[in-house]
């Protein structure tokens, strides 16, 4: 690397795309491969005796099998609460009536290929073969894998996710409409699959507006950035609209879930007492609901709506998408009226979204193990807080030290702005999550589930990028002193 670095300085052509590809797309040498392999081989037997009660259902699990249900006939003959993605991953690994283990199986499977995924991102932005292996060990642990043991959307979200990363990588790296046609479905699936996602189209769009402006030597022609913006934004509005559009015309409402209004209630709970007289029924409902759930849950009280949506049917007489809708005006209504309470809750949610998630599965029915894990991520969590700020003050460095160079792109800068890239793709998604969760939800851990590899991912690059970033900025500063 110090050679490496020494020979920063060196000109290469920004249009040309050879050294770069021939810099980043490498590939794992055969015994990592093969090492991944073995590891994954390991990790399915593992977990298949480990975990023989696998798939195990959840509160949430119900709802997400009654829309499975409903599409056994390749019909929907009712509005759902749920979105389809998940029901059609059931309905395809023959989870209907009840999920059995092949649900499990496949979601083991797709947790695995995820990791190989990003394990061969990082190899070809430069991390050792033996730091992919590493992240593999890591994200192979019990609080990571434990997602694909239970009838929930996680497991398929972070494919998803994972799956756009890498098309987006592939695409900026060769420009192939196949892969951005790819990140543009998986986005949209993703979305499907969890309505937190609708706009994540949007802000993966954004970073790469962004990123053409930061990263000269990895600029490619503004109609090219066009076109797979367009791509991507596209993709989305048809999948997304067309489900939407299909709710309208069979049901009578436009969007994928009615779910807004009711998540809402969660960032109200403490004001609505402020209800306007107009609807004092309604507040006196909701109120009563409240302070029920308040007694039962020990002083939560955040998931109150639950108990309360029955009631709010028979006294509005509205069904559950016009309930919906209704809940969605009263909590406009009460976050216009205490803006401030509404901020202090979606911090308060930011604090609550950042906790460990591991259940009975990967404790292993020990408080001992829980532990461990609980440890485990907070060290992981803040180390990934830390490295975020190196990572951004360092960038910052560099561009500064960079302004006084004539030969600003150089191969060593190319593989670090290819590097800082990805870094922020990434980033992109992980915050984008974050934020959703936080702003318009409770903020649960369970949100932050699907984006967990990446948030490893991003540790494993970002400690890697801040290296580079340092020496360069070294060579730099040294080149300019000795002029």
């Amino acid at each position: 690397m110090k050679k490496e670095v020494l020979s920063a300085t060196a000109q290469v052509d920004p249009r040309s795309t050879a050294a770069l590809g021939s810099l980043l797309i490498g590939s794992f040498p055969a015994w990592a491969a093969l090492t991944h392999v073995l590891l994954f081989v390991g990790a399915f037997c593992f977990y298949s005796t480990l975990w023989p009660q696998a798939p195990v259902t959840q509160p949430d699990s119900g709802s997400y099998l009654q829309f499975a249900r409903d599409l056994s006939d390749l019909h929907i003959d009712q509005l759902h609460e749920r979105t389809p993605g998940y029901p059609i991953f059931l309905l395809l690994t023959g989870s209907v009536p009840s999920p059995d283990r092949t649900l499990f199986h496949v979601s083991l499977l797709l947790h695995l290929a995820s990791i190989w995924f990003l394990s061969k991102i990082l190899s070809r932005v430069g991390i050792s073969a033996t730091g992919t292996i590493l992240f593999a060990l890591v994200v192979l642990l019990p609080p990571f894998v434990e997602p694909a043991a239970y009838v929930l959307t996680e497991t398929l979200a972070e494919t998803m996710l994972v799956s756009a990363l890498a098309s987006l990588v592939l695409w900026q790296l060769n420009r192939k409409f196949i892969w951005i046609v790819i990140a543009a479905a998986t986005i949209a699936y993703a979305a499907l699959t969890r309505p937190t996602y609708q706009l994540s189209a949007l802000a993966v769009a954004s970073w790469f507006f962004l990123a053409f402006y930061l990263f000269p030597s990895l600029r490619g022609n503004w109609r090219e950035l066009a076109k797979g913006i367009s791509i991507i934004i596209a993709g989305s509005i048809l999948i997304l609209g067309g489900y939407s559009y299909f709710n309208y015309r069979n049901f009578g409402f436009f969007g994928i879930t009615y779910k807004l209004g009711i998540s809402l209630t969660q960032k109200t709970v403490h004001v609505i007492d402020r209800l306007p007289d107009e609807y004092a029924p309604v507040r006196e409902a909701l109120i009563r609901a409240r302070n029920a759930d308040l007694i039962a849950s020990g002083g939560t009280s955040i998931g109150y709506i639950e108990g309360a949506r029955r009631e709010l049917t028979q006294l509005t007489g509205l069904n559950e998408p016009q309930l919906g809708k209704y809940l969605l005006k009263l909590n406009l209504l009460l976050i216009r009226m205490a803006p401030l309470n509404y901020l202090q809750e979606v911090i308060a949610a930011f604090g609550r979204y950042w906790f460990p998630t591991s259940t009975d599965l990967a404790n292993f029915h020990s408080r001992y193990v829980q532990t461990v894990w609980a440890i485990m991520h907070i060290c992981w969590i803040g180390a990934f807080a830390i490295n975020i700020l190196l990572v951004i003050g360092a960038t910052a460095l560099l561009r500064i030290c960079s302004l006084s160079q004539l030969d600003k792109i150089t191969i060593v800068g190319r593989r670090i702005d290819f590097q800082e890239f990805v870094y922020g793709l990434a980033g992109t998604i992980v915050a984008y999550t974050a934020a959703i969760s936080c702003i318009v939800d409770v903020g649960d851990p369970r949100h932050r589930v699907p984006t967990d590899v990446l948030i490893v991912f991003m540790l494993f690059l970002g400690t890697d990028l801040w290296r580079r970033q340092m020496e360069l900025v070294r060579a730099v500063l040294k080149r300019t002193t000795s002029f």
